[in-house]
């Protein structure tokens, strides 16, 4: 007979009430999956009713944790909020309540990424192509349409570096030209679309709004989240210059990942959204 994994199922929450009621019912579709499943949800400074909707979902549930980080808006920069946010969650894995004892954990952002309903029988897959080889340690989903995740991914072809930086270097070495420009001369040349009928293939680096990690690579993982980075910056007076920039903060985890051995995954048919006409909002801000 087949045993079902243990899955702690992890959430970032921020003024998302009107995404919640969908999102939680992709989390109990998702937690039939499991023999065991642990709730742990990180929120910080909702003006809605976002608590009091986890805080009551949570009531009836076995494994429930809401951590509250009020004041937390006060980082001003999203990146860094984010890079304490998933520190966080490792940190609750390595030391609160035996959740380092679960298999697996699915990673959820709790925005409308999460609304859409995620087919069980991929995410069975994905998760039994990780159990299948101890060096698989992570899934990440895909979307139809354009693939969103852009800053979080990396792939030798596909994407190899920071594609934001890239946009950033480009203007700086062309003055001349619009961000429109500087924008379709790299960022755009990044942006793929991937068929569901793709078979997985292995990335450096991943997010895409869910992620199913094999929880020892987390537990063993020696890079923290990052969400900046000291940066040079050419300037037209020939003169040095040092800035702090925003990052996506998943690239250095998964890193770590990488390092330790870990091979990582999208899974083109495992699909949390529709990007028809995306946006790509993060462009990356110089913090001094």
């Amino acid at each position: 007979m087949e045993t079902k994994p243990k899955i702690v199922f992890i959430g970032l929450a921020q003024n998302c009430a009107q995404h919640l009621p969908a999102a939680l019912r992709n989390i109990d579709n998702m937690a039939t999956l499991a023999s065991s499943s642990a709730f742990l949800f990180l929120e910080n400074d909702s003006t809605d009713n976002t608590k009091a909707i986890l805080t009551a979902w949570g009531n009836n549930r076995a494994n429930f944790t809401l951590l509250n980080f009020d004041g937390l808006n006060g980082v001003g920069v999203r990146t860094v909020k984010l890079e304490i946010l998933r520190n966080a969650y490792v940190e609750c894995l390595r030391n609160h309540q035996n959740f380092k004892e679960y298999d697996y954990a699915i990673l959820i952002d709790m925005d409308d990424m999460a609304t859409w309903p995620v087919d069980i029988s991929e995410l069975d897959k994905a998760i039994k192509f990780i159990d299948s080889d101890p060096q698989a340690a992570a899934v990440f989903a895909n979307q139809l349409g354009s693939y969103y995740d852009v800053w979080a991914f990396r792939h030798k072809d596909y994407c190899p570096g920071d594609a934001w930086e890239e946009v950033m270097d480009y203007k700086a070495a062309h003055p001349e030209v619009t961000d429109e420009e500087a924008f379709n001369q790299t960022f755009k040349k990044r942006v793929h679309s991937f068929s569901p009928s793709q078979k997985p293939f292995e990335v450096d680096s991943a997010f895409g709004g869910l992620g199913i990690y094999r929880m020892n690579y987390i537990l063993k993982n020696p890079n923290p989240y990052l969400g900046s980075k000291i940066k040079s910056l050419p300037s037209q007076d020939g003169s040095f210059k040092i800035g702090r920039r925003m990052i996506c903060e998943h690239v250095h985890f998964n890193k770590g990942i990488k390092n330790l051995g870990g091979k990582l995954f999208v899974w083109p048919s495992l699909i949390n959204s529709e990007m028809r006409d995306p946006v790509f909002p993060h462009y990356p801000q110089l913090l001094f």
